[in-house]
């Protein structure tokens, strides 16, 4: 089983407490560890089979064991950590029949998403994509597995809340929680082609001419690729 380790992979330098000080209060620090760590589970922070303590992530977080201890519980019933003792938490690692699940309700979802974004999604925040989409492949050509993920995240998941369907981006937030740390096993072979951002590019152009068919299929195409990648190394 793999060692006990931060959530970010790195010396922790936030000295542990025993109390979040006077005035805070713990549903508030509850949800802000809510957030970081399923942030760090959707854009491949952490890997499938990392295992952490509630103790290790108090302590990088600069907050006391509760609010870490009720945070890991929701991600629990969202499976997207599970607890193999009260102190230790473990990343699933998805089996393939998961992960052909997932995709199939993904690219549905996401396509769905990307139709309604298209004609709805503001001007300043195409822009901002673009940008996006040029740190993404600034990170591919790097070598920067993390920073690849963030960034692809962050295009996919932008277009999506800009459908302005609350629900359906919740539903499609749920499944990159528990898919995240999986894409890290695309690292170096796929990420180090410029498929993913070819796509992007494709993508970007149908948001301008606000296309929302042509943007659907650019996330269906993107989803395709990476997927048959994926699937090869996930079959046993």
């Amino acid at each position: 089983m793999p060692q006990p380790t931060t959530l970010s992979r790195r010396p922790r330098t936030v000295a542990d407490t025993s109390d979040d000080g006077p005035g805070v209060r713990t549903d508030t620090l509850t949800a802000q560890a809510y957030q970081k760590l399923r942030h760090a589970l959707m854009t491949g922070a952490l890997l499938p089979e990392q295992v952490l303590t509630v103790r290790d992530v108090a302590d990088e977080f600069g907050v006391s064991l509760t609010p870490v201890r009720e945070a890991v519980q929701r991600l629990v019933v969202e499976q997207g950590l599970e607890v193999l003792n009260g102190r230790t938490i473990r990343v699933p690692r998805l089996d393939i029949e998961t992960y052909r699940e997932i995709l199939k309700i993904r690219m549905e979802l996401e396509c769905l998403a990307a139709k309604e974004a298209a004609p709805r999604i503001a001007n300043d925040e195409i822009e901002r994509l673009d940008t996006v989409m040029q740190a993404h492949l600034a990170a591919i050509q790097a070598g920067d597995a993390h920073q690849t993920l963030v960034r692809n995240t962050d295009f996919h998941l932008s277009i999506y809340r800009a459908s302005n369907q609350p629900m359906l981006v919740r539903i499609i937030e749920g499944l990159w929680l528990r898919v995240g740390p999986t894409l890290n096993l695309l690292f170096p072979q796929y990420c180090g082609s410029l498929t993913g951002h070819e796509n992007h590019l494709v993508a970007m152009d149908a948001l301008r001419r606000r296309d929302g068919d042509a943007l659907g299929q650019a996330m269906r195409d993107d989803l395709t690729h990476g997927s048959r990648f994926l699937i090869r190394l996930l079959k046993p």
